[in-house]
């Protein structure tokens, strides 16, 4: 290569760096610099979790709004359904703590005819059982 194409090609990387575009300034948001509170005086001294939602929200319109959202949150409204199928399903594992009993019961009738019996008359004879049973259970 030549001298002058590489002064031409350090030339246009040098010119191809600098940019007329001006800074950005970014515009001020159209929201107060900081949420409204309560007075610092009147805040007692506890813990935010022992804070209902509430009394730990101080403007009006924000406590309307959660309101609104948790009156009509889908996502919030399966979650507590989740939570109620899960603690059903824990009751019904506790049940297996618990002793099971099983009853049944049955009945059956046969009649012979008198010309198989030995007397030479009809009998007509019934069985029937009853059975309880009571799972294996030990008292810890």
């Amino acid at each position: 290569m030549t001298r002058l194409s590489i002064l031409t090609l350090a030339l246009a990387a040098a010119l191809g760096g600098c940019s007329l575009m001006p800074n950005y300034q970014r515009p001020d948001a159209p929201v107060p610099e900081a949420f409204p509170s309560t007075v610092a005086g009147d805040a007692k001294a506890s813990a935010v979790a022992d804070i209902g939602w509430r009394d730990f929200f101080a403007d009006e319109r924000l406590r309307e709004l959660i309101a609104l959202a948790l009156a009509n949150n889908r996502d919030l409204r399966v979650a507590v359904l989740n939570i109620e199928q899960s603690r059903a399903q824990y009751r019904i594992q506790g049940a297996a703590l618990l002793p099971t009993v099983n009853a049944s019961g049955g009945g059956s009738a046969s009649r012979t005819p008198g010309d198989l019996s030995g007397s030479g008359q009809a009998n007509t004879s019934h069985q029937y059982a009853a059975t309880i049973g009571f799972s294996a259970y030990e008292l810890d």
